[in-house]
């Protein structure tokens, strides 16, 4: 590599790397709930989240058992509604302490986007399919003094989002389940159109054609 290509590469890697150690990136998410069986609303909802990471319960209490709806296979669709904007993807997981989950079977949770469905809950396949699905086939007893991810991190870009929870309650009583949703900032470098034109700056040098003086010939 000649002199002037090196001194461009370390240029390009000098104006880079202050950025991508830059401070945290900030999102603004807003976590709203849509409960279809009971009509409730969760411990976080219509509060604005000016900065991530950030977490939030999602929760509903039933006062007694659920019928079947339709042929799906599940009583009741609780949907939780979370908006994440800005310029920044985000990571979200979700968790369910199985010592909360008294009298629900066949307890499920998945994620999808709202684009393409906005008519919830979606009781069949969403628009666009699930970003990811979780459904209580570990067999994890109700009231198990247990946390279970329900949801692995996954990366978010900034749109509105739907946690859905499905489930039956057997109780003669009622039943309840309770869980935890989290979003994490994932910084994008501030950097990267530096690089990637830097790099294509650097390209274009090395494929320059190089020129040789020619010296005279000794008499």
């Amino acid at each position: 590599m000649s002199y002037r290509s090196h001194t461009l590469v370390v240029a390009i890697l000098a104006a880079a790397v202050p950025a991508l150690h830059g401070s945290p990136a900030r999102a603004d998410m807003v976590l709203g709930y849509d409960l279809t069986a009971g009509g409730r609303t969760g411990s976080g909802s219509g509060t604005a989240f000016l900065s991530l990471p950030v977490s939030d319960t999602y929760g509903n209490t039933f006062t007694g058992p659920t019928s079947q709806i339709g042929t799906t296979g599940f009583g009741f669709y609780d949907d939780f509604i979370f908006t994440v904007s800005g310029a920044n993807a985000d990571a979200v997981t979700s968790t369910i302490n199985f010592a909360d989950v008294l009298a629900i079977d066949n307890l499920a949770v998945r994620l999808y986007s709202t684009n393409g469905n906005p008519n919830l809950p979606v009781t069949g396949v969403p628009n666009g399919g699930a970003i990811d699905a979780w459904s209580n086939t570990l067999n994890v007893a109700p009231g198990t003094n247990a946390t279970v991810d329900v949801l692995p991190m996954t990366m978010l870009a900034p749109g509105t989002y739907v946690l859905e929870v499905a489930g039956n309650v057997t109780g003669s009583g009622g039943g309840s389940y309770s869980g935890t949703l989290n979003l994490t900032p994932v910084p994008l470098p501030a950097a990267l159109p530096l690089v990637l034109s830097g790099l294509g700056l650097l390209g274009g040098a090395l494929r320059r054609p190089r020129t040789t003086a020619i010296l005279p010939a000794a008499c």
